[in-house]
């Protein structure tokens, strides 16, 4: 059930670069929000931007959490990028937000009963959306790759490791830190080395060009794979029909990222020929 509801900044801080670290105090959204589901945040009190922007949660702290100080948090990751995440970043302690949320179908967390390891795949801002994913995991069957243009664009990686996962693979096109190429030539590589290591549960979100590369690479029936897509949204919650994508459903083939999504399985997805 999604709720209209206002929300108070906590703390609103630069981690690096063009990235930073947004924590609201919001208990309704906290309680209820899901691995995979995002909130649509009114960046403005004025009208300018005029549209919400969509954000997926890096964590979330229900009420019943054990650090009281966290209780009813949501964390959001955002990259300044435009007007609306440039006015974001002027957000200060006791502001008031409007939000609505949760909203859209988050991951199935629960991995098939065949499937023995885990992967996460992200580019940039797409990791962020995984990491409670993680949080869910037993780490010693998971591995997670994470890609982005520069070192720079390299998040989370300090979070994961402090779930105790062990098996972490960067890559970065500019080859300024670990593997360099994209994170699906890394991720191809990687596979490769281990010779095909059977069955396995497969989780991403990252650009449309990430995903359709993956979709490409990924062909085999043993590996089952939900992809959250990054796209523009309106509304949020599947009134306007603007973030639509092609499936393969064959009765409901265009579907809604913000309300049949944004997770999806990836192999149902029409990429085009492009």
């Amino acid at each position: 059930m999604a709720f209209q509801t206002d929300g108070i900044v906590v703390k609103n801080e630069r981690l690096k670069s063009v990235y930073f670290l947004l924590t609201v105090y919001c208990p309704p959204i906290a309680d209820e929000i899901k691995a995979g589901q995002f909130v649509m945040l009114k960046v403005s009190e004025d009208h300018s931007p005029l549209l919400r922007r969509p954000f997926s949660v890096h964590k979330s702290f229900p009420v019943t959490h054990p650090d009281k100080r966290r209780r009813g948090c949501l964390l959001i990751f955002y990259k300044k990028v435009g007007k609306g995440t440039e006015k974001m970043t002027k957000l200060r302690k006791g502001q008031r937000l409007d939000l609505i949320g949760p909203l859209g179908n988050g991951f199935s967390v629960s991995p098939l009963p065949s499937s023995k390891n885990i992967i996460l795949v992200g580019g940039g801002v797409g990791i962020v959306s995984l990491y409670s994913l993680a949080e869910r995991s037993r780490p010693r069957d998971l591995s997670i790759f994470i890609g982005g243009k520069t070192e720079d664009d390299i998040l989370c990686e300090e979070d994961f490791r402090k779930l105790g996962v062990s098996k972490i693979f960067i890559a970065t096109e500019d080859g300024s830190l670990g593997y360099k190429g994209t994170v699906i030539d890394l991720f191809l590589a990687q596979g490769n080395r281990s010779k095909g290591s059977g069955s396995y549960h497969l989780y991403a979100c990252g650009p449309i060009e990430m995903l359709r590369e993956l979709a490409r690479a990924v062909k085999s029936k043993e590996v089952v794979c939900q992809a959250s897509l990054e796209t523009r949204m309106a509304c949020g919650f599947g009134a306007c029909w603007g973030c639509v994508v092609k499936t393969t459903d064959p009765h409901t083939p265009y579907q809604r990222v913000c309300k049949e999504g944004p997770v999806f399985n990836l192999k149902e997805i029409v990429w085009g020929s492009s």
